[in-house]
């Protein structure tokens, strides 16, 4: 027998439901949640205008193997490492807009070799775009598109006394980047947050050389190197246990064409030669553990390590690393 009075009342119960659990999505809210970035991958939500956000690094780089051209990896000659600070200062220009500067300084080791103490590196400047804003609750991805500029700050030739004083490769070198950011609710209602940024840069314009370099030439050496196209790609994931603790995970991949130094310098006889050397290929693979700490909704700790798991013609870094994030 047909009932034609049960497909309202159905109707109705389930337009019940799928109100009852609109509602409970709309409810949802970043309130009470608290993210610092994880350790790599910049931030693409940007800031809220006329706001500050400064996040001080402690680095420790150590490297005792290497990848080499076939990808495997190798014991090298001596122990080489470092103690490092980065300082990336963030200012919001306006809610889309946001600029970004990191400031450098590290102590480097070679063998039983040390740095005169803390040298300048090199310098990174931002400028982003926030392309499309994210939602109260994260699910509609925040966009954004960004200019990276690398200044050379730090020594990289003219090398007298203690090689390890130069802290920097000479290349001024421009970038463009895009980077997404999302909040992904789980079932027990605790938000992961996830963000990438795939980078790309042309090969920059040669670099001068006089002298002894961090690029191994001697004092006689006199030319330039050619540095290659760069190409990077970092994923980051944070999940929310609660106001407090936020677990991290990351990976990130780089690569650079080839390199080409080409010049003058003195042979073992005296003599002045031409040096016309390519270097090839390099790329790497990363990973970065990490956890989080809130002391409040503006400041956070972050604690973790980066570590090289593949490669081809680089050093295998384990770098700890702790960051102090405040918002102003």
């Amino acid at each position: 027998m047909h009932h034609p009075r049960r497909t309202p009342v159905a109707l109705l119960v389930l337009a019940s439901v799928l109100a009852s659990a609109h509602a409970a999505a709309d409810e949802r809210s970043l309130e009470g949640v608290n993210f610092t970035g994880p350790l790599i991958t910049p931030n693409p939500a940007g800031l809220p205008q006329g706001h500050w956000y400064i996040e001080p690094y402690l680095v420790r780089v150590d490297s005792r193997d290497h990848f080499d051209n076939d990808g495997h990896r190798r014991r090298s000659g001596q122990r080489s490492g470092a103690w490092a600070t980065v300082v990336p200062i963030i200012y919001g220009f306006s809610d889309r807009v946001m600029g970004q500067v990191n400031l450098s300084a590290s102590r480097a080791e070679s063998g039983s070799e040390r740095s005169s103490g803390f040298r300048a590196g090199d310098t990174t400047a931002r400028l982003q775009y926030l392309l499309q804003a994210p939602s109260a609750d994260g699910i509609r991805p925040a966009i954004s598109v960004a200019l990276v500029q690398r200044f050379s700050t730090g020594s990289h030739d003219r090398i007298t006394g203690n090689a390890l004083d130069a802290q920097g490769d000479g290349v001024q070198r421009t970038a463009a980047a895009l980077g997404v950011q999302q909040v992904v609710w789980l079932g027990n209602d605790r938000p992961l947050r996830w963000r990438a940024q795939l980078s790309a840069g042309p090969a920059p314009s040669r670099t001068a050389i006089s002298g002894a370099s961090v690029y191994g030439t001697d004092d006689s050496f006199q030319g330039h190197i050619a540095r290659g196209s760069v190409l990077g790609l970092s994923v980051g994931a944070e999940y929310s246990f609660n106001s407090r603790w936020v677990g991290v995970m990351e990976v990130a991949a780089s690569r650079e064409t080839g390199q080409r130094l080409s010049g003058f310098a003195r042979n073992a006889s005296g003599a002045i030669e031409r040096i016309d050397e390519h270097r090839p290929a390099s790329r790497s693979v990363t990973l970065a553990p990490a956890v989080e700490y809130h002391f409040s909704p503006s400041l956070g700790l972050i604690a973790g390590v980066e570590f090289t798991v593949a490669g081809r013609n680089t050093g295998r870094i384990i770098s700890p690393q702790v960051a102090l994030g405040m918002f102003f």
